[in-house]
């Protein structure tokens, strides 16, 4: 992975602000209807798309959101694990790595050490 140094967001809205907010709609019609996936979930797939094609900020804000929506480390991990089946290894690795600082380090050796 790596840093990004632009904001595509707002490359978008200075070139095209339409297709700027066309965007964002369909991410808020997506993310925010309410259906038959629950929001914790939703973001648990987006993060682990985001880890299958190496998008830190992303598997970062959508691990981050799905863990505000009441998602636990063990699933993140889990999804971290089902993204580097179809993607390989490094999007694990990649996808611990963005949201290493997230996950309870400590509660993971206490329960190691049980």
């Amino acid at each position: 992975m790596y840093e990004r140094k632009h904001d595509w967001r707002e490359i978008i809205k200075g070139v095209d602000p339409a297709l700027a907010q066309h965007i964002t709609a369909l991410g808020g019609h997506v993310l925010e209807t309410e259906s038959e996936i629950p929001q914790k979930y939703k973001e648990l797939i987006l993060m682990a798309c985001a880890a299958a094609v190496r998008y830190g900020a992303g598997t970062r804000t959508h691990g981050c959101e799905a863990m505000h929506h009441g998602a636990s480390d063990k699933e993140i991990i889990e999804a971290l694990a089902l993204a580097s089946l179809t993607s390989g290894f490094t999007a694990f690795a990649d996808g611990i790595e963005a949201l290493g600082d997230q996950i309870t380090i400590d509660d993971i050796a206490a329960d190691a050490a049980s």
